[in-house]
């Protein structure tokens, strides 16, 4: 199946930096190529389902919606068609494109990566989901309950999906400091680091240590 990065942008080189806040309409061109796939996925089935309507207001309509979806999207949407025996209306695709969202999961999720990030092994499964905890706060992500959090966790959440195309890349953990006296240190640095100061203080003038 042909990259679906050609779906919603003139050139699958386009960049997938940060848009403008609101999207623009998908282009002709795009909406094109998406029904010729279509077409590929579901042969006379697709023509029987717009039978009877002016073909060109449905894709017309289709590019206007289709405004906001990022190429991770369109491709769980695509993905999704090969296990549906029937070409998808509209709203059918967009669901496939972004379902609903498991909030009470996500918010487990998100707690999970937050205390593997300290250790720098956190590997969070879309950028939405890591904005979102940034928003929360870890610190509360760490302290709530399901309980306590699900009206503010699902507010976040749904905006960060919402505009997840307009969202930065994760970036790199930057691992913590040990607190105070909880650095650990094995015996054959320590040794060595102990020789290196004692090798100065035997270079350093008596009369200059102390200044």
């Amino acid at each position: 199946m042909q990259n679906a990065s050609a779906y919603l942008t003139n050139s699958p080189d386009a960049p997938t930096a940060p848009a403008p806040s609101t999207a623009k309409p998908a282009s002709s061109d795009s909406v094109e190529r998406l029904f010729a796939q279509f077409e590929l996925l579901y042969g006379s089935r697709l023509a029987d389902l717009w039978r009877g309507t002016d073909v060109r207001g449905v894709k017309e309509t289709w590019r206007s919606n289709l405004a906001g979806l990022s190429v991770g999207e369109v491709k769980r949407g695509l993905a999704a068609c090969l296990a549906k025996p029937w070409p998808p209306t509209l709203p059918e695709f967009l669901q496939l494109c972004r379902p609903p969202t498991d909030a009470e999961s996500m918010f487990a999720e998100a707690q999970c990566q937050v205390s593997r990030r300290v250790f720098g092994d956190d590997l969070w499964p879309c950028k939405a989901l890591y904005w979102a905890a940034v928003e929360f706060t870890f610190a509360d992500l760490r302290a709530l309950s399901w309980q306590n959090a699900r009206a503010r966790w699902t507010r976040i959440l749904a905006a960060k999906l919402a505009h997840e195309h307009e969202l930065a890349d994760v970036p790199r953990p930057v691992p913590a400091l040990p607190a105070p006296g909880q650095a650990l240190t094995d015996v054959r640095t320590a040794r060595a680091r102990l020789q290196d100061i004692k090798a100065l203080l035997k270079s350093t003038p008596p009369n200059t240590r102390n200044t």
